[in-house]
């Protein structure tokens, strides 16, 4: 057995012959040139990879990146992807050129060859998400990446898998909430903190009981100069290795978090082999990408200023995403935002109304939600369309006329994922693929509606200590 880190989520196992790529983001930037890996993958790592197959653990372009595909892998290349309750996997590996493709079923297991079997279970019914198990040589591999398991979920695998030596998963944010939100300093001081990463992603790996536990899915920089600025909310691995060394002795288990950059490698013969990288120079580092890749940051910018914003593809867009929605639904939300967006010919704010069910041209906003996004941006996600991507790519301001309206902003930018994930209208979780896909999945179920009563009804704050529970220390 041989794990050999590609990129920021990309992960190369090999056993028996056998050659698995997972989630690979190998070249370029993605999200309209906002995130770059970091550190990048040397060329000669990436040269020769020709696997046997290539997993796919869900829709963001930093695990499903299209350039990487297309440039790297022949059309014929065997890709497994999660059987979720939509097609848009499918569809858009076809979108491509794939036609190789397999689905495996939540709590599924592909026999990728001898003594090498690859598991699959997902999480999160909003959205499409999963994680990966690789076993073999009596080894288990965890590639939770972004899969946040919890609660019965992770029970199911810890069950199936009493015995895991290795997890991966992410250490960082992801999201635009808190930190896309104009003065969330002061508006959320407490919301999401990085030491709150850590902890998260320490509990998680103990809890499993891992052996190793990589921070990953999480090792990307901004170079955008509309995204840069977010360079200093990036959690260290380093800082997560600290922390984690001392919460492992502190509850006794033996377990070692290990930073492993592109090209770092593990075999059950040779052990580690660790790629130096000094996180401690992170500035400098990004300082010396962004003159590496000037031409092409330059280029998109010239790019971005040329494109004129397209009103009647949004507003085509937003009518039939507010007709998908139930009408006592969109009375009762209430929700109005207003995207704001700019071009040679001036700015422009454009209103999506919920209530009313109508999309206009503003020459003012009074009171409402306001989300800035780049003209390029709001065009592709109206076009091709693309906002369940678009979120984590930090191209977008939000201003809150108050604290209280973050609520309807949540609310907002889940019904986007909702509506492209074919989750609305709401007779589409009807379809015999969408009830069977989610019977499997009755234990998320359950917890969903326990998280609902818990933190929605009793207002009980979310506890990640409670998540995931670990042995606890006597005092004397």
């Amino acid at each position: 057995m041989q794990i050999t880190i590609l990129s920021h989520a990309g992960l190369c196992v090999e056993h028996k012959g056998v050659r698995i790529v997972a989630d690979p983001w190998l070249v370029g930037s993605c999200y309209w040139r906002s995130w770059w890996n970091f550190p990048e993958p040397p060329p000669e790592l990436i040269a020769d990879l020709q696997p046997d197959y290539i997993y796919l653990t869900h829709l963001h372009w930093d695990h499903f990146h299209g350039a990487s595909l297309k440039k790297l892998f022949a059309p014929t290349t065997r890709i497994i992807v999660p059987k979720i309750h939509t097609t848009r996997l499918l569809d858009d590996l076809r979108w491509l050129g794939f036609q190789n493709v397999t689905e495996i079923p939540h709590g599924g297991a592909i026999r990728l060859g001898e003594d090498f079997t690859l598991s699959s279970y997902q999480f999160n019914l909003l959205s499409s998400d999963s994680a990966m198990l690789l076993t073999g040589g009596g080894w288990t591999i965890f590639n939770a990446n972004d899969c946040k398991l919890f609660g019965l979920p992770l029970r199911q695998v810890t069950k199936a898998f009493p015995r895991i030596d290795f997890v991966l998963r992410s250490h960082s944010s992801a999201t635009p909430i808190p930190y896309c939100i104009e003065g969330y300093r002061d508006m959320f001081p407490t919301m999401r903190s990085q030491q709150q990463y850590i902890e998260e992603f320490s509990r998680f790996a103990l809890h499993v009981g891992a052996r190793y536990a990589i921070p990953f899915a999480s090792n990307h920089c901004f170079l955008h100069k509309e995204t840069a600025h977010f360079n200093d909310t990036a959690v260290s691995p380093i800082d997560v290795q600290s922390y984690y060394r001392q919460l492992a002795a502190k509850v006794h288990l033996h377990s070692e978090c290990v930073v492993m950059v592109p090209g770092s490698r593990w075999s059950d013969v040779d052990g580690f082999h660790l790629v130096p990288f000094d996180y401690a120079r992170r500035e400098e580092h990004i300082r010396s990408m962004l003159e590496s890749h000037r031409e092409t940051l330059v280029a998109q910018y010239d790019k971005e200023a040329a494109v004129l914003a397209d009103f009647s593809a949004f507003r085509t867009y937003f009518l039939g995403m507010m007709r998908s929605i139930p009408w006592i639904i969109r009375q009762w939300l209430k929700i109005r935002v207003v995207f704001r967006t700019s071009d040679v010919r001036g700015e422009h704010n454009w209103l999506v109304d919920m209530p009313s069910g109508t999309v206009e041209e503003m020459s003012a906003v009074r009171g409402d939600t306001v989300i800035e996004v780049p003209a390029v941006v709001l065009n592709d996600c109206t076009t091709i369309p693309m906002f369940s991507v678009w979120t984590p790519s930090k191209r977008l301001r939000i201003n809150l006329p108050s604290r209280t309206r973050l609520r309807s902003v949540v609310i907002f930018l889940q019904l986007l994922d909702m509506y492209e994930l074919n989750m609305l209208p709401l007779r589409k979780n009807l379809s015999l693929r969408a009830i069977t896909v989610r019977l499997r999945r009755w234990r998320e179920i359950m917890g969903m509606a326990r998280m609902v009563l818990k933190h929605g009804v009793f207002h009980r704050p979310i506890d990640i200590a409670g998540l995931y529970t670990l042995p606890t220390i006597k005092t004397q």
